[in-house]
């Protein structure tokens, strides 16, 4: 379940990224800070090569995700970025969600249960009220609640 992966500490209503790698960065450095990952260093290595492999965004919400040795703990770094970043998608709409998922590399298939859940909220309504969020604990209750 989301609500025992995320916490207000994994929650920024603004991210100051400019660039699909600075998000990766700040999202990380999130997820470092409240003790869920071991290594910025190698899970950013880890979030990149499965970068490679697709890009993953669509209709505006990043969900860059990686099974890591870094991953102490499973946790979302979620990000708002209201004007969008480029990210490369085939769409070319701007994300402006993103929703960083860490997972252990010896759980297979933890990051399928998640954004599956995610996805399951993902709609209109679901961005608009996140847009309109006045704060992190507010973006927590959409996101435990919804």
């Amino acid at each position: 379940m989301i609500i025992d992966l995320i916490n207000t500490k994994l929650i920024t209503n603004n991210l100051k990224a400019t660039t699909k790698e600075d998000v990766f960065i700040e999202l990380a450095n999130m997820l470092f800070e409240d003790s869920r990952i071991t290594s910025t260093d190698i899970f950013l290595t880890d979030i990149e090569a499965r970068e490679l492999v697709s890009v993953t965004s669509t209709d505006g919400i990043a969900y860059p995700h990686a099974k890591s040795k870094a991953v102490k703990e499973p946790a979302i770094a979620i990000g708002v970025k209201r004007e969008g970043i480029e990210y490369g998608d085939e769409d070319g709409i701007k994300p402006t969600l993103f929703f960083m998922i860490a997972s252990p590399d010896n759980n297979a298939d933890h990051h399928i249960y998640v954004l599956q859940e995610l996805f399951g909220k993902f709609g209109e309504e679901f961005i608009e009220q996140i847009h309109n969020a006045k704060d992190e604990q507010h973006i927590l209750n959409i996101l435990t609640n919804s």
